[in-house]
């Protein structure tokens, strides 16, 4: 072989070299290339399923035909699940579980509201449940405990109100409640303004991803309040619930306490007549069985500028007349608790003590709408034994013993920086129990 040729197969030998190791190293590219696009494609799919628009959204917890024997469980999807299901069981990793479909409306473009009710459940009991659109989306382990019979001696329950604005607000206080009080009431009450806007359908979501923490675990009542939206409200679409677009008032007897929800947001005279009425003949009913009685509205019958002159004019001497223990409003946007009310309509009140009450016959009003909304400048009206602008929540407890009923009332604070919880405000009233 001549020198040239010599060269000439030297230049292919190595061409050939550099050809082979470029390709073999752009092989073991594309395969690592490809590799780390399946992985990032699967951790991605994942991401996007466990945070997807199938995920169960805004878990939230009510009742409508048994208060201690049936849980009312409602969620939301971004798109509509293919195989929705609740499975709940009494063990806390869900076996021996059974399995219930839900009943599915679909409330926009991108909600898919799903309610399901598990009845026949035993009182006083813990349950755990879980929410899943399939086998991938799905939700951790929740669960709930059953209210007591009927006849319990011992009530528990959560005021608080008008969350309807800041959502950081609500988030916070929903786990710091839970956080601190968890075991310390049974179930809730919603005073009203739940969201800013109620006819906008986003806004419910919102709210019900936010106060997710609390709503999940404890069942909730809600009363109506102005920014739901009136007639056209998004609210009873969202909230499974005794009370309805149509009828959005009710009344209950839980544990010789009743509680009355009614709707103050209609200045419609025939509208409140037969409210009115209604209101007459169940308190007519509630004051000869129960010890306490309650009343939850949204508009403060009290403040002159802030509620319907039909509402002072016609309910306060019904809550004198029956000797309702407490009536609770929202609308105003702070704490404040009024001094026990001799005559309700000409703002006569008992100052004679402050808090604590033997065999107290006269209503005392306490507003509580610090949930989330803007917080108020507080009144200076002569009747309000104490009064407080914070974010905030109100705690009742009720217990019969042999010779007395005693209700312990607790109002706690959050401040606006989310500092720790604070008492503000505590109150009892003891009944002595005839026999």
């Amino acid at each position: 072989m001549n020198k040239i040729n010599k060269l000439i197969f030297i230049g292919i030998v190595c061409f050939s070299v550099i050809i082979a190791s470029f390709s073999f190293f752009l092989l073991q590219n594309v395969d690592i290339s490809d590799s780390d696009s399946d992985s990032n494609n699967k951790n991605s799919e994942l991401t996007e399923i466990t945070n997807s628009s199938f995920t169960p959204k805004g878990i939230r917890l009510t009742f409508i035909n048994s208060f201690n024997e049936s849980v009312i469980i409602s969620w939301f999807t971004q798109k509509n699940a293919t195989n929705p299901n609740v499975i709940y069981s009494l063990e806390p990793d869900l076996s021996s579980s059974v399995e219930i479909k839900p009943n599915i409306t679909e409330l926009s473009i991108s909600t898919y509201f799903y309610s399901v009710e598990l009845k026949n459940l035993a009182p006083n009991t813990t349950y755990y449940y879980q929410v899943l659109s399939d086998n991938i989306n799905k939700r951790e382990i929740l669960n709930f405990t059953t209210m007591a019979d009927f006849d319990t001696d011992h009530v528990r329950f959560l005021v608080y109100g008008d969350s309807r604005t800041n959502r950081n607000e609500r988030s916070v206080l929903s786990k710091k409640i839970m956080e601190y009080f968890r075991e310390d009431f049974d179930f809730t009450i919603h005073s009203g303004d739940i969201v800013e806007n109620g006819i906008l359908q986003d806004q419910w979501n919102n709210y019900f991803i936010d106060t997710e923490a609390l709503n999940a675990f404890k069942q909730g009542i809600y009363v109506e309040g102005n920014h739901e939206g009136g007639d056209n409200t998004e609210m009873y679409n969202n909230i499974p619930m005794p009370n309805t677009a149509i009828n959005r008032y009710y009344s209950f007897s839980y544990g010789d306490v009743g509680y009355v929800i009614l709707n103050s947001n209609k200045d419609d005279d025939n509208y409140n007549d037969d409210q009115t009425d209604w209101l007459n003949q169940t308190l007519i009913q509630l004051s000869q069985k129960n010890t306490f009685n309650f009343a939850f509205l949204h508009h403060p019958l009290l403040d002159a500028t802030r509620s319907f002159s039909y509402h002072r004019l016609k309910w306060k001497p019904l809550f004198d007349k029956y000797n309702v223990s407490i009536i609770f409003c929202g609308h105003n946007h702070f704490y404040e608790r009024s001094y026990p009310m001799t005559n309700s309509t000409t703002l006569e009140f008992d100052k004679s003590e402050l808090y604590n009450y033997e065999n107290l016959n006269n209503s005392i009003y306490i507003i509580s709408g610090g949930a989330g909304a803007p917080l108020y400048s507080v009144n200076g009206y002569n009747f309000i034994a104490n009064t407080n602008r914070t974010y905030h929540f109100v705690l009742v407890d009720v217990k019969k013993e042999v010779t007395k009923t005693t209700l312990s009332l607790e109002a706690w604070g959050m401040p606006e920086d989310f500092g720790n919880l604070y008492l503000f405000d505590n109150i009892s009233i003891t009944k002595s129990n005839w026999i």
